[in-house]
């Protein structure tokens, strides 16, 4: 499956790594990508609506004809269904039961009991009085859905009284308190990293640390920006080692292949496992770890999950350490006015005829400009980043 507005070519890796493998591609109408980028021999078929029943149905009826040996999928938003898929037809892969989990927040909190760094304190909610009961064990509060995605849905509440104004001012925070979507977390004010890692079976094949350069929940006010960290850094190795440990514990068969997975710092330098995702970090950080590591997690992914790709035993950084910014709701940045060697992607994406880049952004990959560069380390990083402001 390939959702319309990717242009990935998913059938070209699987095409050139087995030349006789039949692919098919479901998409909507809408697709950006043209049928003529297709792999040859590559079949697309075309739905109205990409995100309907209709959608799932007609996967459904693929599964059934062409009883496929893999069913692949792109985006978090269609891990659920593809799963379904999997379990009703007998085909390897990600099941049901364990991507259920994987959309779970609370679910995943579970798996880091035991292991170096622990989830963040956290409660299920059903009910206001649940919600009370968070903010007076816990303090200050984040509320999200428990499977949300790209930091929408999310709310930060001090205390009681912010609880109370919160349902007050909106009465479908409690419909959706009393249908179970949402749990509670304590708010870790400080710095969050991500940690991106390849999967196979219950091996780490790569695990790649960053730091954000501000919180993702504050894209309409801030820029999102990471920094890759320093490789023997103990927070690095600490960061690794958590990740190599989480995967190992993975249930058997699980048929994950890559993972994006978020940790909290606090102003004392105490670390808490947050987010876990079984996708591809957003942004720039499939570019990052291409350029620094020679590893396209997307492909890699995709390869792995089609038995495809054998990967090396010890993956070597084939580039320098990488860091990137989105301009979401923050100060603009801009290209230096003599473009340094040290940037090594930017692009503004143009809006369609007739329309206005957005204002404000929807979610925290929603940008208007986007810049890659590259540095020694994380102080140099760093102070590259700064430069992109120097014009503002």
């Amino acid at each position: 499956m390939q959702r319309p507005h990717s242009t990935a070519r998913y059938d070209h890796w699987i095409h050139e790594a087995d030349p006789t493998a039949r692919i098919t591609v479901l998409t909507s109408a809408d697709a950006e990508r043209p049928a003529g980028d297709l792999a040859e021999g590559v079949r697309r078929v075309t739905v109205d609506d990409y995100e309907s029943p209709a959608a799932t149905a007609a996967l459904f009826r693929l599964c059934a004809a062409d009883r496929p040996d893999r069913v692949f999928v792109n985006s978090e938003d269609d891990v659920l269904r593809a799963a379904e898929a999997r379990t009703l037809f007998g085909i390897p892969g990600l099941g049901s039961a364990t991507a259920l989990r994987f959309r779970d927040k609370v679910e995943m909190k579970r798996l880091f009991e035991g292991l170096p760094v622990p989830a963040v304190p956290h409660r299920e909610l059903r009910c206001g009085a649940d919600l009370y009961a968070a903010a007076e064990e816990l303090g200050p509060l984040v509320v999200k859905p428990r499977d949300g995605a790209g930091s929408t849905g999310v709310r930060v509440l001090a205390d009681a009284r912010a609880v109370r104004r919160a349902c007050v001012e909106d009465p479908a925070l409690l419909t959706a308190l009393h249908g179970g979507t949402l749990m509670a977390e304590r708010y870790v004010a400080g710095t969050v990293h991500h940690v991106d890692v390849l999967v196979d079976g219950d091996r780490a094949l790569l695990v790649s640390p960053s730091r954000y350069t501000s919180p993702p929940h504050r894209f309409r006010t801030d820029n999102l920006g990471s920094v890759m960290l320093d490789r023997g850094s103990p927070r690095a190795k600490l960061l690794t080692d958590t990740a190599e440990r989480f995967v190992a514990r993975l249930p058997e068969g699980h048929g994950v292949h890559v993972l994006h997975l978020e940790f909290l710092e606090d102003t004392s330098g105490t670390l808490f496992a947050g987010e876990v995702a079984c996708r591809t970090g957003g942004a720039l950080v499939k570019n990052a770890v291409r350029h620094t590591w020679g590893i396209d997690l997307s492909r890699a992914s995709c390869l792995l999950s089609a038995g495809l790709w054998t990967p090396p035993e010890e993956p070597v950084p084939t580039g320098p350490p990488t860091a990137w910014l989105l301009w979401n709701g923050g100060p603009r940045p801009s290209v230096p006015a003599e473009r340094p060697d040290w940037l090594v992607e930017f692009s503004a994406p143009k809006p369609a005829e007739g329309q206005r880049p957005p204002d404000t952004p929807v979610s925290s990959v929603d940008s208007r400009a986007r810049f890659l560069i590259e540095g020694a380390d994380e102080e140099q990083l760093e102070a590259r980043l700064r430069l992109l402001y120097a014009d503002g």
